[in-house]
């Protein structure tokens, strides 16, 4: 696993801390439909492909914000895949390149983990849970990556239902909201 994330880490990420604790995930829950809305340079994405266990559909336009800078990462991605496939093995991942508004009108599938790491306004992270929470499982995990830079990603994951919620700290910090008791136990856990 140690060389797999040495090997992701091509390029920055503020997603590094939690490579771990998002494979390990995997391999708790055992998902068969895993989104990522924001990929970035892939390495979430990477990460929730690692264990091989169902698929991950990372949805990005691949063209950057005001928060991450604006740039095409879509070769970066395409050649970090091919080189993955390569090395590792991994075959489970589809990139779709679009707006996740866009692409949620055609989405069909029951999604276990979302993680959401968009644009990073109140407005912008409310409106990427609205959209896509429909679409989880009632056990699905959601995960909010910046929960400790954004303040609007702090406050809408405040304001997410119930106390089956937790933060992990470092690398902005990555937020765990379920509606599921057993499913929280098992996040709560993962070391």
């Amino acid at each position: 696993m140690k060389n797999y994330i040495q090997d992701i880490s091509r390029h920055p990420s503020a997603w590094t801390g939690h490579g771990e604790f998002a494979i390990k995930l995997v391999q708790e829950l055992k998902p068969e439909v895993i989104v990522d809305l924001g990929v970035d340079y892939g390495f979430s994405t990477f990460c929730l492909a690692y264990p091989q266990i169902g698929n991950v559909y990372g949805v990005d336009w691949f063209q950057g914000d005001e928060h991450t800078g604006h740039r095409d990462t879509y070769p970066l991605v395409l050649s970090l895949y091919e080189d993955l496939k390569r090395d590792y093995n991994i075959s489970n991942v589809e990139l779709i390149k679009g707006d996740f508004n866009e692409v949620s009108k055609t989405w069909s599938k029951e999604i276990d983990i979302l993680h959401i790491d968009g644009f990073h306004t109140y407005e912008a992270v409310k409106n990427d849970y609205e959209t896509w929470i429909k679409f989880c499982k009632e056990d699905a995990v959601v995960l909010f990556h910046d929960v400790e830079v954004f303040p609007g990603v702090a406050q809408l994951f405040s304001e997410l239902p119930g106390d089956l919620k937790l933060v992990r700290s470092g690398s902005c910090g990555l937020g765990v909201f379920t509606l599921n008791k057993k499913v929280f136990e098992i996040a709560k856990n993962i070391q």
